[in-house]
């Protein structure tokens, strides 16, 4: 396709969720060999808008309204979800969602058959791309067993088997080690080399520095062009929405003078996820209270798998003594309500149908006026009565964190806590951590985001080659 042919043509669009207007007039454009990225704040309607482009909008609660939405030239707006992907490919914020086989071969050969692939092309074609995302040795596994990072991996693998002439990426690289992003990187020029055009949402804008334009929607719906390199006006529009900033102050040792309780140790522990060989062994870690620790590694390295273990949910050999006690003593609601988990996928842990009823469950005894100022500080205003499962990722990410927040815990784990989130937001969720963490409570957090481990990490702790080792120690 000739690089001066538009591929995407959207204009005046309008979206009208439970109704509720998120956006409107929103017009935007992708050549052939073009990369876009859209910012915004978390939560403003970014993912939104490409589910308008993709055609998982309409449906039976949201409205949209389009004076042109225009794919390599074809009219998209009479056309269903299942027709749009001949035109359209797209990799899910939360990669799980797009999975409807038990395996990633299994889904792989979906694809292809709902594409009318030739049989006798198939195994290739699966394995073709299987190299080349370097999934081979995930695909007879189990979704359930996979981690975050190996969903996307896998996702960007499913859209790849089959092309179209437009791409959608909401934020690919949200769980992927930050090893592997050049990889993946190159996997996105290649298509805009091959004449494809590439649409990215994402909150780490230094990833895309090299891209050919970024549209920023702001909070009052309005879409705006900005320039790259930046400019000074520019800048402080991303500032002003919460994209760029400066990170808080570094977090303060703890002072080692006074001895601290030691709320977690293990001693050579070995992690099993299947029978026979260990994904993690010979594990070795203390935790103290008022102690932040950053969990890093690789994308399946083992980092959720870690967690599970501490809450028992996942096979382990080895001592994990918990305020002094063998985890096998220790009986579960006690454990639950000592040490809490801010889950990955944070829609698993909601409870309530309302996001102000969810925080009423977890702040029973808070004041409804200061039920109301935690509220507006993450920025829920505008959804307290929206479903938790209704909300963008980026708002679940806050929630979940919000509500693990409270109670008598002594132990918070985390599981990529900036995940989704904007600079600010992600600044907020860290300092509240940190606050958690000056006033006793210890912390062990997963993170691919080296700006933040290397500001809040206490002890740093790294997975690799099936073993855990402690980087550094305040």
């Amino acid at each position: 396709m000739d690089k001066r042919d538009t591929i995407l043509r959207l204009r005046n669009a309008r979206l009208e969720i439970g109704g509720t207007t998120l956006f409107s007039g929103l017009s935007m454009e992708a050549r052939a060999g073009e990369i876009v990225l859209l910012a915004g704040r978390s939560g403003v309607g970014k993912s939104s808008l490409m589910h308008v482009i993709s055609g998982y909008y309409p449906n039976e609660d949201a409205a949209v309204d389009c004076e042109q939405l225009e794919v390599a030239g074809h009219d998209l707006r009479g056309k269903s979800l299942l027709e749009r992907t001949r035109y359209v490919r797209s990799v899910f914020q939360n990669a799980r969602l797009s999975f409807a086989m038990a395996t990633p071969y299994e889904e792989m050969l979906f694809c292809l058959e709902n594409f009318c692939a030739p049989v006798h092309q198939m195994e290739e074609r699966v394995m073709e791309q299987a190299r080349a995302c370097r999934i081979q040795p995930l695909l007879h596994r189990e979704f359930a067993l996979l981690s975050g990072g190996e969903l996307q991996k896998i996702a960007f693998a499913c859209a790849s088997l089959v092309e179209a002439p437009l791409y959608l990426l909401d934020e690919p690289f949200a769980n992927i080690d930050e090893e592997s992003i050049p990889y993946f990187i190159e996997r996105i020029k290649r298509w805009a080399r091959k004449g494809k055009a590439v649409c990215v949402i994402d909150h780490r804008l230094d990833f895309w520095d090299w891209v050919d334009r970024w549209y920023l929607l702001d909070e009052r719906g309005t879409l705006q062009i900005i320039g790259v390199p930046l400019s000074a006006a520019d800048t402080e529009s991303l500032k002003e929405n919460g994209l760029v900033g400066d990170l808080p102050p570094k977090s303060a040792k703890p002072d080692w003078r006074y001895p601290q309780r030691e709320v977690l140790r293990l001693q050579n522990v070995s992690i099993f996820v299947s029978p026979g060989e260990p994904l993690v062994r010979e594990i070795n870690v203390r935790l103290h209270e008022g102690e932040m620790a950053a969990l890093i590694g690789a994308s399946g390295a083992g980092k959720t798998s870690f967690f599970r273990a501490l809450l028992k949910q996942c096979p382990f050999r080895g001592s994990i003594e918990l305020l002094g006690r063998p985890l096998g003593k220790v009986k579960k609601k006690e454990l639950y309500a000592r040490v809490g988990l801010v889950f990955q996928d944070p829609s698993l842990q909601f409870m309530a149908v309302r996001v102000s009823e969810e925080i009423r469950i977890s702040f029973p005894h808070l004041p409804e006026a200061a039920r109301q100022e935690w509220m507006g500080r993450f920025h829920f205003d505008a959804v307290q009565d929206v479903s938790p499962w209704l909300i963008s990722q980026g708002q679940q990410r806050r929630l979940a964190f919000l509500t693990m927040a409270c109670g008598d815990k002594k132990i918070l784990l985390v599981d990529e806590p900036t995940y989704g989130q904007d600079f600010q937001h992600a600044c907020l969720i860290m300092t509240l951590l940190q606050g958690l963490c000056r006033r006793g409570l210890a912390c062990i957090f997963a993170s691919h985001d080296r700006r933040f481990v290397n500001q809040f990490a206490h002890q740093v702790m790294r997975i690799r080659d099936g073993r855990m080792e402690v980087l550094c120690h305040a």
